[in-house]
């Protein structure tokens, strides 16, 4: 039987925004909200079976009618989020079909994610348990202290930095943001979240550096790359 994967959409959180009152996934890229790329490739890709969007309660409207609008048949359940990551996930978490094996993750504010990137990220989960989009960083990196170089990192091999999507068991992510905000811990980001459960994710190599947008100054550079 052919293990199922949804993907798990997030438009929610201080890491979606580009200030308080702009929510970056609702920004226009050329005729479309930035959300709409992320949704139409999760649609396309054939690895994932439904879609679970996270957005604020303010958006869910909008969302619904962006769905409606471009026929995102996979999207199953728009849902608020909370204030922080970890009660976000919890939330969006509690709308996967219990029968789903595997939840990708990916944020909205990366718009470049494509259905080839998704769909590898899922089949290395089916191999070896779960597989995170990762790009090799060509440069030294170094860690700073007040503007000054203390350290330089990657001696021992280059340094990769990893983005979304991400692809993890389920189950795993069930534990790591639980229902009761009593036993939730709110982990840096879903990738701390999954090595402290002990889930030891596979790097999937790509080429492109998928920006995320944090500021306006972002939406000329990812234009250019779209084209």
């Amino acid at each position: 039987m052919k293990q199922t994967t949804w993907g798990l959409v997030m438009a929610v959180g201080k890491s979606e925004q580009i200030s308080a009152e702009i929510e970056t996934a609702f920004l226009y890229l050329n005729d479309r909200p930035v959300l709409a790329y992320s949704l139409a490739a999760f649609t396309q890709c054939p690895e994932i079976g439904g879609i679970v969007v996270v957005v604020s309660r303010e958006r869910a409207e909008s969302v619904l009618g962006m769905v409606q609008m471009y026929g995102f048949a996979k999207v199953r359940k728009i849902v608020v989020g909370g204030a922080k990551r970890a009660a976000s996930m919890a939330a969006g978490l509690g709308h996967v079909d219990a029968d789903v094996e595997f939840v990708c993750i990916h944020d909205a504010s990366r718009p470049l994610v494509n259905p080839a990137l998704i769909a590898e990220t899922v089949k290395v989960a089916r191999r070896h348990g779960a597989g995170v989009a990762a790009a090799e960083l060509a440069e030294p990196v170094v860690a700073v202290n007040k503007g000054v170089v203390v350290e330089r990192l990657g001696d021992d091999g280059r340094p990769w930095a990893v983005m979304s999507p991400q692809t993890y068991p389920r189950a795993a992510l069930a534990k790591a943001y639980p229902k009761a905000a009593k036993n939730r811990k709110n982990y840096e980001d879903d990738l701390a979240a999954m090595l402290a459960a002990g889930v030891e994710p596979r790097l999937v190599p790509t080429t492109l550096l998928a920006p995320r947008i944090r500021s306006a100054d972002d939406l000329a550079p990812v234009l250019a790359l779209m084209k």
